[in-house]
């Protein structure tokens, strides 16, 4: 027997191994799960409080000055195109309003818990662009559809949340356990449980239902009931990030054109090009982050 195989072998056993303590600590509920920054929570609330001003959420944003620092640096950034230099929050907000800049700084707050995988750096980071990608086509999408009624780009953004909140927990299981993995037996573990993990981050986080709904049924929009329609923006907004993350050049709208979730929004060929004339601003705000 070479050693490869008996390598392959080791591997195996430890990857049963580590599933299994997975799958217990997520029956008992002690899956250890990236907790949201307060300030993350907090502008989730002021964004869906119809009293909140500018000023409000200026306030809450200075108060924390790395937050502060790195949404400055996202709004400031030629990507958002300000016609004249961005000196303040206040004038962050008024140029790009208050939903962006709550999208922003809820994107920038919990970037760090979703990329903190000790060991899994690259592959985290993959995560979250195409986290990041699906949020901002799903915004272009739902407006596209005239569908702003739900938190669209929320929705998009935690859509696969499980996968780096899997990671970790895996990644940790497999170090406190020194039972070390194979690439491909990490892939497949998160594969098998991101779904239920992110709804139940999802929970803890208290996000809107509507995100909940569209964790546990974005790949399935077509039954998703009531959530079809975020659903289905998010299903669509997921393969225009995939696509874009994937091909260094413009999107083809052919690349798409046989999907049925076109027949959903009553799409043809014209809707979906104007869509993928969005590309390279999309790509230029997810390297941003």
């Amino acid at each position: 027997m070479s050693i490869e195989t008996v390598r392959k072998l080791i591997t195996a056993d430890n990857c049963q191994f580590i599933r299994g303590l997975f799958i217990g600590q997520m029956m008992r509920g002690e899956l250890d799960l990236p907790v949201l920054p307060e300030v993350a929570a907090r502008v989730v609330a002021l964004a869906g409080s119809p009293d909140t001003d500018a000023s409000d959420l200026a306030r809450l944003i200075t108060g924390d000055q790395a937050l502060a620092a790195h949404v400055m640096r996202v709004a400031t950034s030629a990507v958002y195109q300000p016609r004249h230099p961005i000196e303040s929050l206040q004038h962050a907000i008024s140029w790009l309003g208050m939903a962006e800049v709550s999208d922003i700084a809820f994107t920038v707050a919990v970037q760090g818990k979703l990329l903190n995988v000790r060991g899994q750096k690259a592959r985290a980071q993959r995560m979250w662009k195409q986290a990041v990608g699906t949020a901002q086509w799903a915004r272009l999408v739902a407006d596209a559809a005239g569908c702003q009624g739900e938190p669209n780009y929320l929705a998009g953004l935690l859509h696969e949340v499980g996968k780096p909140a899997a990671l970790q927990a895996i990644a940790e299981l497999s170090r406190r356990a020194a039972a070390p993995l194979a690439d491909e037996e990490i892939e497949s573990l998160v594969a098998e449980f991101y779904t239920r993990v992110g709804a139940q981050l999802a929970e803890a986080w208290k996000m809107p239902d509507p995100v909940v709904s569209v964790i546990s049924g974005w790949q399935h929009w077509a039954q998703a009931g009531d959530r079809k329609d975020v659903c289905a923006i998010v299903y669509l907004a997921h393969h225009l990030s995939e696509h874009m993350l994937a091909n260094s050049g413009p999107l083809a709208a052919d690349a798409l054109a046989a999907d049925p979730v076109l027949g959903h929004f009553d799409w043809g060929q014209p809707q979906i090009a104007a869509l993928c004339g969005h590309t390279e601003h999309v790509r230029a705000i997810v390297d941003g982050y």
